[in-house]
């Protein structure tokens, strides 16, 4: 983790992105690399950048390659959890050379406000019996990201540079 953009404005996105604090020190991470394998076997690579985005890119593009092909999901905002209306993802056919849009099937909750859908979902899964993350598993992702903020920590101590 390291902070690449020292200042930043606080908006109030509840009244269209109202400037709230012009310039304010920014003491949250805003460059997140995690790098390891998966259970499967695969290995990930995942960048999150914070500031302002390379003009004509989206805010969040995400690869997974895979020996057939590749996926290539795009969103205005990283936080997929909550969900935006232009997230979009396309599939890649190594062996045809062809690229096709991934469209995901309507259900029952798409008429929810985008942030509640997938809690929706979630809390369906879970009414049916389905797997969803427990609490072995938050444990697991809270031990670590501590572990990340210790490391960050520790490089930001007093004479320490990031």
């Amino acid at each position: 983790m390291a902070i690449r953009n020292e200042k930043k404005d606080i908006i109030d996105p509840s009244h269209g992105n109202k400037i709230v604090v012009k310039d304010a020190e920014n003491t949250v991470p805003d460059q997140i690399l995690l790098q390891g394998v998966v259970d499967s076997g695969a290995p990930i690579s995942i960048h999150y950048r914070g500031g302002p985005t390379f003009p004509g890119t989206p805010n969040m593009q995400w690869w997974i390659q895979g020996s057939k092909g590749e996926l290539h999901l795009k969103s205005s905002s990283w936080s997929l959890n909550v969900g935006r209306e232009d997230t979009k993802v396309e599939l890649f056919d190594k062996e045809t050379g062809m690229v096709e849009e991934v469209k995901v099937e309507r259900d029952e909750w798409d008429e929810l406000p985008v942030p509640a859908q997938n809690i929706a979902r979630l809390y369906e899964a879970f009414r049916k019996g389905e797997w969803v993350p427990g609490f072995e598993r938050a444990v697991e992702r809270h031990e670590m990201l501590e572990e990340m903020w210790r490391r960050f920590d520790k490089r930001q101590a007093p004479g320490k540079t990031a």
